[in-house]
């Protein structure tokens, strides 16, 4: 972040600062000023100590907008509690053995990964990544929760985040599996959610051999890019799955590497980068590759736009606008369909509100994860469409919990990719 940035983020601060009595004004700044002296404990922590402090010493402008927070109506899920929290386990302040607070180390899993907090924080750091160095201290003490064993123990028995191995389903759901000569322009790497949603995988699959582009599927070696892995922070796990990708993604040969899931995309990159892996290939969102492809004609709108589908309003994932940092890959696309009316919610883009059902929350809480998603689905309504559109699987399934029961057949969730199969 630049000076300015810096400044403009800070500016909020000072008014507040200002109208404090001498007393306030002293004491907050004596405590930034001796915060090392103060707060730093002895002894060598994983946890990311300096910017927790940070973060528990601001007035936390982002609490105003954490999707959590919002869902549970509980300062408690705040993200500078969080932080509080976090700092107080990492330093002993709470004994994390203790089983009277369980409740405590659950409060580092109860996040969404949304990263809202980091939009409004004058530090412009993330809480996110902050909860995840106490998981860090936390694992290191035998202390991870149950419902995150439960998730390695899936990954290492059926290689996805499921019960089963997932992809060996794509038989019974009509879904091509093309295998690799060692030679591909394009691995179109499919995320364990996306097979939730043949239909999508079908369309982006119809919409690649349309484009004359030679790519591969390869779902019968295919397993899990070891995300929720990385996210729990089990880094062993997360990179045995980053090994058995990153051979794969090599034997395909592929120039690039195109993924349906954000998570996937954010993983291969950003998380294996961090842990030491570097996939050495180009790595993007099917959205922004569609993108490319349209723009280069090799993709052209031949139909009209079906009348049920002309209104849409766009639900931007989490993870594609403030991780990927890319809000205008969907809306170029859909700004060159004729006839398609754009409503935006009025939270968007980088401001978007979350579909609850990212990071570790609907592990930890599943409850408060819907809550979330129906706080969305009631902003989106609000647009007057009853088409959804977005572009992640996660988000799929978040936003079809906030939809209630007996609206199922008035809303639509619908993935960019079935939308332009309608026109291609």
């Amino acid at each position: 972040m630049g000076v300015f940035e810096t400044l403009k983020k800070y500016k909020w601060m000072v008014p507040l600062i200002e109208k404090a009595d001498r007393i306030t004004k002293s004491t907050l700044l004596k405590n930034f000023r001796l915060k090392k002296k103060n707060f730093y404990p002895e002894g060598e922590y994983k946890a990311d100590i300096d910017n927790l402090i940070k973060c528990m010493l601001c007035p936390n402008m982002c609490r105003f907008d954490c999707g959590i927070l919002q869902a549970s109506q509980s300062e408690t899920m705040s993200p500078g509690y969080k932080a509080r929290i976090g700092y107080y386990l990492s330093i002993g302040k709470i004994d994390p053995t203790k089983e009277e607070n369980k409740d405590f180390i659950d409060l580092m899993y109860k996040c969404t990964n949304e990263e809202s907090c980091k939009v409004w924080c004058p530090f412009d750091f993330s809480v996110v990544s902050l909860l995840e160095t106490v998981r860090d201290d936390l694992n290191d003490k035998g202390l991870m929760p149950d419902y995150c064993k439960q998730q390695i123990d899936k990954l290492n028995k059926t290689n996805t985040i499921e019960d089963y191995n997932i992809y060996e389903t794509y038989k019974e759901k009509g879904i091509d599996n093309i295998e690799t000569d060692g030679n591909d322009e394009v691995y179109y790497y499919i995320g364990c959610e996306m097979m939730k949603f043949p239909e999508v995988v079908k369309a982006n699959i119809e919409i690649l051999k349309k484009a004359g582009i030679k790519f591969s599927t390869n779902l019968k070696k295919r397993v899990c890019c070891g995300g929720p892995a990385f996210n729990i922070r089990d880094f062993e796990t997360g990179k045995k799955f980053a090994g058995k990708n990153k051979e794969l993604i090599k034997e395909t040969g592929a120039k690039i590497v195109v993924s349906d899931c954000p998570g996937c995309v954010l993983t291969l990159t950003d998380r294996y980068n961090k842990a030491g892996i570097d996939i050495e290939v180009k790595v993007v969102h099917i959205v922004e590759y569609i993108n490319h492809l349209i723009s280069n004609d090799k993709l052209k709108f031949e139909k009209e736009i079906p009348e049920e589908f002309k209104k849409i309003t766009i639900h931007d994932p989490c993870l594609i606008s403030r991780n990927l940092n890319d809000t205008t890959s969907i809306r170029e696309i859909l700004n060159k369909i004729s006839g398609l009316k754009i409503v935006e919610p009025i939270y968007n883009k980088e401001y978007v509100h979350c579909c609850g059902w990212s990071g570790t929350v609907h592990w930890a809480d599943k409850e408060i994860a819907i809550r979330e998603a129906y706080n969305r689905v009631k902003e989106l309504k609000e647009t007057g469409a009853n088409v959804f559109l977005t572009a992640c699987p996660l988000c799929e399934l978040g936003l079809g919990y906030g939809i209630e029961e007996n609206e199922k057949d008035k809303y639509k969730i619908l993935d960019i990719s079935e939308l332009l199969m309608k026109l291609i």
